[in-house]
């Protein structure tokens, strides 16, 4: 199904895993670049493997980030921030800032993540979404 901004169509998005529309807060901690500050965005969508999201800044490919997480308030689920290790696998000019495709790098937060999305209902194109999705995100860790 195409969306209004066209990211889905795009040649960088190559996910295996079907993705999710989901508004979600996180956190990119930029490993290995000292002094650079913690950035707060939501998620576009999310996947098994992946997600996307806007930055202020363009990635280089390949660069490690490390995510935060944080899950909406979801029934049966405990609040909770699952810390994610990722990979840029893309970044493209989007609304004034970057798009990046990010790919998850498996561990046992992986894990914590993939059983967390096992118990919702996946039948549609859409997941939970934080209330405060569409506001600034206030990262509450």
């Amino acid at each position: 199904m195409p969306t209004p901004d066209g990211w889905e169509e795009a040649q960088s998005s190559r996910r295996e895993a079907k993705r999710y529309r989901a508004r979600w807060k996180v956190a990119l901690v930029f490993d290995g670049t000292p002094g650079k500050p913690m950035f707060k965005t939501l998620t576009h969508d999310l996947s098994m493997n992946g997600t996307s999201l806007q930055c202020d800044t363009n990635e280089k490919l390949n660069a490690v980030l490390t995510l935060l997480l944080r899950l909406p308030p979801m029934d049966g689920i405990p609040p909770r921030v699952v810390k994610l290790k990722s990979v840029v696998m893309s970044s493209m000019p989007f609304r004034g800032g970057f798009r990046l495709g990010l790919s998850f790098i498996q561990d046992s937060e992986l894990d914590k993540l993939r059983a967390i999305l096992g118990t919702l209902d996946l039948s549609g194109d859409s997941l939970p979404s934080d209330p405060e999705g569409d506001e600034l995100p206030k990262l509450l860790l």
